[in-house]
């Protein structure tokens, strides 16, 4: 392929993500929120029907943590997978402060509001578990916070992303953007809680850790971050529940490992971190993101 082949591709590319972008502005606009949570459950069956490729890969992934299931659960359990994220991506779209009280429940309040008495900072640990982004809102609604991402492309993406989460109060920190280190640090200086995800294999700093029965590349930010400010640490995840529903349980602050051996401690703290986020994949494996190549790097 040549080189303006590729660049018309691009360009495509970005002007089709723009389009869509402007469609889920407008139909954020007009459509009624528990209808739209029902659209998005049949969007997702439609999409694991339709698209392949993402099917394959979701269900491989499933194989790699559940060796011992048949094709039939493996099957079943994809699709619902599908139609978890569909209706994540419609709440995301339709949700507002107000209707965000109204159907969620937060039982971890306490474990938050007691690592954050410490006035320290406090960072939350957490996966792609559940809806995250909204408990993120649930978690903005009580405490100043403030999440680690990537930036996103096009721009318009990005911005309508930005626009969502910060609709629900919640603070971005881009990585890798001018000024990203001395937000992190006004974290802990300002008492903030810092919201960090680890279980997707990112371009960061990271080390093996073994998750679902195989060694994944895991970012170790929030082990390295919690000992060098001294932040206690909490992890939470969220739950979609069967009533429609979603809780944000949170546990902590954890008792981190501490040798005095600052690189065995990270590594040591980061498979802490990582099985927690396992246990809760096995609790509730139809909402975490199993579409992700999270084996793709090996040792």
């Amino acid at each position: 392929m040549n080189i303006r082949s590729v660049q018309a591709r691009k360009r495509f590319h970005r002007i089709s993500i723009t389009w869509i972008v402007r469609g889920l502005k407008l139909f954020s606009l007009v459509m009624p929120y528990r209808p739209g949570v029902w659209l998005g459950g049949m969007l997702g069956r439609t999409v694991f029907f339709l698209f392949a490729r993402e099917r394959r890969r979701t269900a491989g992934h499933l194989r790699i943590a559940y060796p011992d299931r048949d094709e039939a659960w493996i099957r079943d359990m994809a699709r619902r997978n599908f139609e978890h994220y569909g209706r994540s991506l419609m709440e995301m779209l339709l949700i507002t402060p107000r209707r965000l009280a109204r159907i969620t429940d937060f039982p971890g309040f306490e474990n938050l509001k007691k690592a954050h008495a410490q006035g320290k900072g406090v960072i939350y640990v957490t996966g792609h578990i559940g809806h995250w982004e909204l408990s993120g809102g649930v978690l903005a609604s009580h405490f100043p916070l403030y999440v680690v991402a990537a930036m996103l492309k096009p721009d318009a993406l990005n911005d309508f992303v930005l626009h969502l989460r910060e609709r629900l109060g919640i603070k971005i920190i881009l990585r890798g953007m001018p000024g990203a280190t001395k937000d992190l640090i006004r974290v802990f200086k300002e008492n903030r809680v810092l919201g960090l995800l680890i279980d997707q294999d990112t371009d960061v700093d990271g080390t093996f850790i073994e998750f679902m029965g195989r060694p994944a590349w895991t970012p170790t930010a929030a082990a390295s971050m919690a000992l060098k400010f001294g932040a206690p640490v909490v992890f939470g995840h969220a739950r979609r529940e069967k009533n429609g529903r979603h809780s944000v349980f949170v546990e902590g602050p954890l008792e981190l490992i501490r040798t005095g051996n600052v690189e065995q401690d990270i590594i040591a703290n980061t498979r802490l971190f990582t099985g927690k986020i396992e246990e809760c994949v096995r609790q509730q494996p139809e909402q975490w993101v199993w579409m992700h190549r999270r084996w793709s790097r090996q040792p």
